[in-house]
């Protein structure tokens, strides 16, 4: 949950995630929905589908036990070499080497390296950097300490410097470019979508729903469907086997833009409000029907739900 989201965000989430799945056995009983659900908020949901495989993996082939070295831990879906390293120290105290983003923000204006270009090093040499200076002893607090000590001290912004007790050998410091360690990586160019979903609703508001594939940003997710760019409205309701007829359309909808890594995305929404029963439409390939009440539980992305939110209130307000 601490990857890419902040404690203060987390804690909540945290506390009601492990009254729900208090062990790896209950996690790994709990469907994919379910885990989707509690997640619900947090953004990033591959950490969350990846839990799902992992507490999978343990229970299966590790026989409910978690493992304990970095490699086997690597093996597992969704963690990396430094998150491997922080597991190890954090729960068993054994030595382990991390590199998160503050680790190298530490090391780069310490050592003087990756900043300028001639201070470029491998990333194999920024991992020999990060292990020489990982204790035999005591892992879990200096892991610990150096990441906070990148969080509260060595900032990106505004480092305290004068205060730090490792100036006389920073550097960064002593040749006065400590903002320009580590060097800032350009930023992926921006790339604009408009996407056309369509909320479709029964006469009883309950909501069609139809799950994403096992790739891209909501991977697994249940979402609303999307129109083509070259298909009408109508025209898609038919592929979708529902009727033409009994149907209110709003089309062609604005909503608020936002940004999903680097892709700036605008909505043009469709929504279908049928004046007849979800059994009597009947439900197309690869969907479901999922009463209004319930979509919070169905652990929808964000945007979802307010697209859905959004939808209902243009019905009611017509």
């Amino acid at each position: 949950m601490l990857q890419q989201t902040q404690v203060a965000t987390v804690i909540n989430y945290f506390d009601r995630f492990i009254e729900l799945f208090p062990d790896v056995f209950a996690l790994q009983r709990a469907s994919q929905e379910e885990v989707l659900a509690a997640w619900h908020g947090l953004g990033y949901y591959r950490r969350a589908l990846n839990m799902c495989r992992t507490a999978d993996v343990i229970v299966k082939e590790f026989s409910g036990k978690f493992p304990k070295t970095v490699s086997e831990l690597c093996s597992l879906p969704g963690i990396g070499r430094s998150t491997a390293g922080s597991i190890v120290a954090a729960v068993w105290n054994e030595p382990a080497t991390i590199l998160d983003a503050n680790v190298r923000r530490v090391l780069s204006r310490f050592h003087g390296v990756n900043g300028p270009e001639a201070s470029k090093i491998s990333e194999r040499d920024m991992w020999k950097l990060a292990e020489a200076h990982s204790p035999t002893k005591s892992a879990r607090d200096y892991n610990q300490a150096v990441m906070d000590f990148g969080a509260l001290w060595c900032k990106v912004s505004n480092p305290k410097c004068t205060e730090c007790p490792l100036i006389s050998n920073c550097v960064a410091y002593q040749t006065d470019q400590v903002s320009r360690f580590p060097a800032t990586k350009k930023s992926a160019s921006l790339h604009y979508r408009t996407i056309r979903p369509c909320v479709v609703f029964d006469q009883h508001f309950d909501c069609l729903l139809r799950q994403r594939k096992s790739s891209g940003t909501y991977a697994c997710m249940w979402d609303t469907p999307e129109v083509e760019n070259s298909v009408q409205p109508q025209t898609f309701l038919l592929q979708m086997n529902l009727p033409k007829s009994s149907v209110c359309l709003f089309e062609g909808v604005h909503t608020n833009g936002y940004r999903i890594s680097n892709q700036q995305i605008s909505e043009k929404l469709t929504v279908a409000k049928y004046n007849i029963p979800s059994k009597t439409l009947g439900t197309p390939s690869n969907t479901r029907w999922t009463p209004y009440r319930s979509l919070e539980s169905v652990g929808l992305p964000v945007k979802t739900m307010q697209r859905i939110q959004l939808a209902k209130s243009l019905v009611e307000t017509e």
